[in-house]
């Protein structure tokens, strides 16, 4: 039965999830399960258990879940199947507003205070028709996470420089450029005047002085885009970037925006910002450390397309970007100068870099700060956060009362509130360029003694680094006064054993500017730790061994045990082991397990705990035929819901004539493996239900390792493409690097409600006929089944059958009639053959007769010996035809076995009988696909001509004739 099901039962009960489902998780309850010291910690704790994090403010994550999901998200709530067949996208909340989205925009998801989550059939041009507020299409791609950073400190030079600057930041050119921008009358992003504001931008860039100013242009429905891109070059830093951007597009739901949509505040104040940063930077002579690149974006109002293009180029490219600092509307203000705010929309991961911005803020302007909504979706800096970099965004107190309307001009505005607020973005600018780059990759190694670290770390080549400050304590909160070292290595003492300490380094210049601090974290001990991560990899005919190195300084190795009884520590092998792995090859493949238990162990002989015990076996594919059951045990009244004893007790007599073992999924203390099959030559896997078909899904990567190793596989299920690729949609056509079309063979797949199936035609006169007991089936079908899909080929595999049933083509129950029904892919080492039928409701002996055919002639099994002695005379080793023949390039063979026990010897050998080249020697799977380059031993070519495959095996040896065209 199904392990998927039997581990997904509870957890579905009270999480209403399954795998590969979007769902809405509340923070609270991931901040109970996942107990870090913030919001940022726990998402990432959460990301390690197989989450894929889409979006995340402080009341909701949206997370792709994983096979298992973790136990003690109780509250989670299913949302959408993943992939989603709809748009979803977040749509930002705006004030004075009910928010209700009209019903043909689709349907809410999830109210996640600030914004909604909205499923929609729509495109993003049809949305903005359609709604004022601001969205963006949710990305399907987990968020990547920044590299967590204490604020630094800023030295006097640096402040010099700052203030210097910010005393040319003019109230008039602000003013005069917004209006220049709202002169356009509208820069709507699909009209056609988009190209000449975005030159217009180009310009003023230049104008300044700044002489690499460029437009990035990308494609957006249909229509071409232009990001505005000026740079001015770090000294020091040249490859390190600090982004400066706000979009230059607008629009207007009260107007026609093609004519008219000034968006003076939404967003010409933000271009504007970017452009006056640049302006008195260059007038001022100033020089950064480390580039500063000002980006205008284009077609933001449309979900942020200009900045989406931008941040997955930069991530692309692995653009080293040091910071993003986004202005969204900041031109609107209703308080006088003496209380005049702005608002800091933080993000996790960037939290300390809106600490620091605030910081700054208030220092260098009269404004205060505080903080927004949560993870912001609505704006140019989303993107760039959901690709891992860390993003500062500067948006008004006060709500503009004209937003996206033609009343949103410079008269309702107030350009010295403004002027503020580029002060201090340009304050922000500065400080995090002057600063000098933070060093990189701090390890902490224990030094067993039980009261010293010794940190390790690297920097970068720049000779202004004058040394590096070292910070500990029992929380980052607490850090202490530093320790300073010129290296990049400190031992650190006096520590108490057993206790968590942090570690935080910064890089500090001659002028005293201090990097962002990297941090780790250890615990100094006198013991080794238990050995991380201890898994196993079966491979053929031995067990690989591997777990995470130990850090400890006085570590001498690791000691190693192996048993063939759960719950005994068995003997040592290997001696102590000095490397994080270990490949055992004193196995057999039997019925039996192998449990390994794994210690470290210090230069004193003290031991750590040990690992987690591994359960494993190798893969030796000679033990038979393993049926593996996937079906639920319902409550057999119904033939089409059968219980556990009637599925057993009929797989059992269908393959009476071999040798087999069967595995129950619902008895497994987890999901399939790898060493829970390896060791069969063949499998007979069925599903007979339509209770859940997803099981073959959660383990499509040990299937296909199965597989690759030389494993034959014959599937009897309901639904295949829901089996492989939880696919939903009729017709459907699969991609080529898609899992069911090269693993399983299968293009596609098709399906009709009405159809009725009965019969399985043979495609080919050797697979028998076999049709549907009528007595498997409920009386109102008519002797037919249900639910039975059509799926063809790709085109190196083959049709074997094709749907039957007792109604005419013309009728909706023969919808389905001479549609394929059964793929038998040879093209892998081991073969596969999918049937989309359930054998059980097949009359019993048709089934047996299917059963038998395909064992013993594709699968090359042989019946057990009380069953018919004389199938041991089959001929024990066979070479196929090669293709192709002839050949120039390369061509590949099958090489099949009777008996995998001996040693298999595959050489290319001339017509005077002399070999050339040695394809495979040693051990093989029953089945496996080899290839020859038409080279020889020493690596030359051979001359055109007639050569032979020679594959010889306890003293036998079949040829197969081949022909080399140069």
């Amino acid at each position: 039965m199904k392990t998927f099901t039997a581990l997904m039962t509870l957890l579905l009960a009270v999480a209403g999830l399954c795998a590969s489902q979007i769902a809405g998780i509340p923070v609270s309850e991931i901040q109970s399960a996942f107990r870090a010291d913030n919001l940022n910690g726990s998402m990432r704790l959460m990301a390690d258990q197989g989450y894929g994090i889409l979006h995340y403010d402080d009341q909701f994550a949206i997370a792709v879940t994983p096979a298992v999901p973790y136990q003690g998200l109780e509250r989670a709530q299913f949302l959408s199947a993943f992939p989603t067949r709809e748009n979803l996208y977040l749509v930002g909340k705006l004030p004075q507003s009910d928010n209700n989205m009209p019903r043909e925009a689709g349907r809410v998801l999830l109210d996640l205070g600030a914004s909604l989550l909205l499923e929609s059939g729509m495109s993003d041009v049809e949305l903005r028709g359609l709604i004022r507020n601001p969205f963006t299409l949710l990305s399907l791609e987990p968020i990547r996470f920044p590299e967590i950073v204490p604020a630094p400190n800023l030295s006097e030079a640096a402040r010099t420089d700052i203030n210097a600057i910010l005393s040319l930041v003019n109230v008039n050119a602000v003013q005069t450029r917004i209006q220049a921008l709202q002169d356009f009358q509208t820069r709507y992003a699909r009209a056609s005047n988009r190209l000449q504001v975005a030159e217009w931008i180009r310009q003023q860039f230049l104008a300044f002085g700044v002489t690499d100013a460029q437009l990035q242009t990308f494609t957006w429905d249909n229509t071409q885009q232009y990001n505005v891109v000026a740079t001015i070059p770090g000294t020091v830093y040249p490859d390190q970037y600090i982004i400066v951007g706000g979009h230059h597009d607008s629009v207007s739901s009260n107007s026609d925006p093609y004519t008219f949509a000034p968006g003076a505040d939404d967003n010409a104040s933000g271009a504007v910002a970017a452009l006056e940063m640049a302006r008195v930077m260059m007038a001022s002579g100033y020089q950064p450390r480390t580039s500063i690149r000002f980006v205008t974006f284009a077609a933001e109002e449309f979900g942020l397309w200009g900045s989406k293009h931008y941040a997955q180029d930069a991530l692309v490219s692995n653009q080293n970007i040091r910071l993003m600092m986004n202005h969204d509307m900041i031109a609107n203000n209703n308080a006088q100068p003496s209380n005049w705010q702005v608002r800091l929309m933080p993000y996790d991961g960037s939290m300390n870099h809106s600490a620091y911005a605030s910081q700054i803020t208030e220092q260098f302007t009269t404004l205060t700060t505080f903080y927004g909504n949560m993870n912001s979706g609505s704006s140019d800096s989303y993107p760039f956060w959901q690709r891992g970099y860390n993003v500062i965004y500067f948006f008004e107190a006060d709500f503009s009362s004209v937003y996206h309307s033609d009343q949103d001009i410079v008269a309702n505005l107030d350009p010295a509130y403004c002027t503020e607020v580029i002060k201090a973005s340009v304050a922000c600018a500065v400080t995090f360029a002057e600063m000098p780059a933070a060093p990189f990759n701090l390890q902490t190694h224990d030094c067993g003694n039980g009261t010293s670290i010794q940190l390790t770390w690297e920097g970068y080549n720049d000779p202004s680094i004058a040394y590096y400050n070292v910070y500990y304590g029992t929380s980052m909160a607490n850090w202490g006064d530093p320790q300073t070292t010129t290296g990049t290595s400190i031992t650190i003492s006096g520590l108490n054993q057993g206790q968590l300490y942090y570690f935080g380094v910064s890089a500090v210049d001659t002028f005293s500017n201090e990097s962002y601090l990297i941090y780790a974290t250890g615990v100094p001990l006198s013991v080794p730790l238990e050995p991380q991560n201890f898994a196993d990899q079966p491979v053929f005919q031995g067990i690989e061994l591997n777990w995470d190195p130990n850090g400890e300084l006085d570590l001498a190795g690791y000691k190693l045990y192996r048993s063939q009884t759960d719950g005994v520590l068995g003997d040592q092998i290997g001696g102590t082991i000095t490397a994080p792995g270990y490949l055992d090859t004193d196995v057999t493949g039997s019925a039996n397990y192998y449990y390994y238990s794994l210690c470290a162990v210090d230069t004193d002989d003290n031991a750590s705990p040990f690992a987690q015990v591994v359960r494993s076996r190798p893969i030796t594919l000679d033990q038979g035929i393993l049926i593996v059951d996937e079906t639920e045990n319902l409550g057999g009244t119904n033939p089409l819901q059968p219980n556990d004893v009637q599925v057993d007790d009929f797989y059992n007599e269908i393959t009476q004539h071999f040798d087999s073992s069967m595995l129950d999924l619902n008895e497994l203390p987890g999901n399939l493996k790898l060493a829970d099959i390896g060791v069969y030559s063949s499998i007979l896997w069925h599903g007979n239900d339509f209770a859940n078909m997803d099981p073959p899904y959660v383990v499509r990567d040990v299937l296909q390792s199965y597989i690759e190793a030389g494993g034959n596989v014959f599937f009897t299920l309901y639904m295949p493409s829901m089996a492989f690729e939880l696919n939903a949609g009729y017709p459907m056509a699969f991609a080529p690097q898609t899992y069911i079309y090269s693993v399983i063979g299968i293009a596609e797949a098709d399906y009709q409600s009405s159809a009725r199936f009965r019969y399985a035609d043979p495609v080919h006169d050797q697979f028998p006929l076999v049709q549907i007991d009528p007595l498997k089936t409920s009386p109102s079908l008519n002797g037919h089944i249900i639910r039975v899909e059509s799926i063809g080929p790709n085109p190196d595999c083959a049709t074997v059958y094709n749907y039957g049933s007792d109604y005419l083509d013309s009728e909706p129950m023969g919808a389905m009639n001479n549609m394929p029904i059964g793929v038998l892919n040879l093209n892998n080492n081991g073969k596969v053959l999918t049937v989309s039928f359930p054998l059980y409701n097949l009359y019993e002996d048709q089934a047996r007769a299917l059963v038998d055919y395909v064992f013993t002639e594709y699968f090359n099994e042989s019946f057990s010996s009380a069953d018919d002695p004389s199938a041991w005379n089959i001929t024990p080793i066979s070479v196929s035809a090669n293709h192709p023949n002839p050949f120039s390039g390369k061509t590949s063979f099958r090489v099949e076995l009777k008996n995998n026990a001996l040693p298999l010897e595959v050489g290319i050998y001339n017509l005077r009988g002399q070999l050339v080249k040695t394809v495979f020697s040693g051990n093989s799977p029953k089945s496996r696909v080899l290839e020859w380059d038409g080279l020889d031993n020493g690596g030359s070519s051979v001359a055109s001509g007639i050569y032979y495959i020679r594959a010889t095996q306890g003293g036998k040896s079949v040829q197969q004739r081949i022909a080399l065209i140069r």
